[in-house]
């Protein structure tokens, strides 16, 4: 039993590796810590068993219940691979049709186009430019600790952090609940992304460039981000310490990922001493 104001801890492996990490009892910082994958025991998570999250609203509900699926099962699967321009390019006409609105908002025919849309499996190539933990929201039940990883895609691998006048990447969301499963699978974040943003939004590069991947899983329309500030083709504003706007191409994008495969050689390897 815990008292108020107590910090309970659980350990967590991830490939021989331990980390301690506060249960979601704690006090709970702004964004997390993390800069990498990890395994950990989803059972000390007081939302495991609320697909819903802590979502008030029907749009909210049905968002977090779709976020909150397992790993699509890909044994089989015939997935075609869209890079961003042909990403983009299926998505155009509902896009242009459903700008700036919300699920409630949708006419019937729409909502029916979307939820056969959000039962679609969707690879897509990019290169990896940023990745960075998510900050507390409802779908995970405003955990820091257990949270989203956003992962940032590119046509081109750009060698700086994202900057005013750089085209806008798209999104793609490893949870919870299949974070374990691809840092076992080997998925190492800081060896794909160019930069990692640090919880005080500051970039921290890698040290080499962003590397081209794969990523498939289900395709998810996040209408919470659908408005200007959110969605654009250019970034219009970056200042220190702040997000960039807007700073995704779509409010598409393949949440949760269930499978990440690098496309590119292996980095090559310092000589040894």
């Amino acid at each position: 039993m815990f008292r108020i104001g107590e910090k309970a801890w659980f350990v967590a492996g991830c490939c021989g590796a331990l980390f301690f990490a506060p249960l979601a009892r704690a006090e709970r910082p702004t964004i997390s810590e993390d800069r990498e994958l990890k395994e950990f025991d989803l059972s000390a998570w007081d939302c495991l068993d609320r697909l819903e999250g802590t979502g008030k609203t029907p749009d909210a509900i049905q968002r977090n219940r779709l976020k909150n699926r397992p790993a699509a099962n890909l044994a089989g699967a015939q997935i075609e691979s869209l890079d961003t321009a042909v990403f983009l390019g299926r998505l155009a006409e509902f896009d242009a049709q459903t700008k700036g609105k919300r699920r409630k908002d949708l006419s019937p025919a729409q909502k029916a186009d979307l939820e056969k849309r959000e039962q679609q499996l969707v690879s897509l190539t990019g290169y990896l430019v940023l990745a960075y933990a998510g900050p507390p929201e409802s779908t995970n039940c405003a955990s820091t600790d257990f949270h989203d990883w956003h992962l940032e895609l590119f046509a081109q691998p750009v060698d700086h952090p994202p900057q005013v006048g750089d085209s806008t990447p798209l999104i793609c969301e490893i949870t919870p609940r299949t974070q374990s499963a691809l840092c076992a699978s080997g998925i190492r974040l800081q060896s794909l992304a160019a930069f990692i943003r640090a919880p005080d939004l500051s970039y921290e590069p890698t040290g080499h460039p962003a590397r081209k991947i794969r990523v498939t899983g289900n395709l998810l329309w996040d209408d919470d981000h659908n408005g200007a500030a959110d969605v654009g083709a250019t970034i219009r504003s970056n200042a220190p310490n702040k997000y960039h706007n807007p700073w995704r191409a779509t409010a598409w994008e393949i949440h949760p990922i269930a499978k990440i495969e690098v496309l590119d050689p292996a980095l090559p390897t310092a000589p040894a001493a």
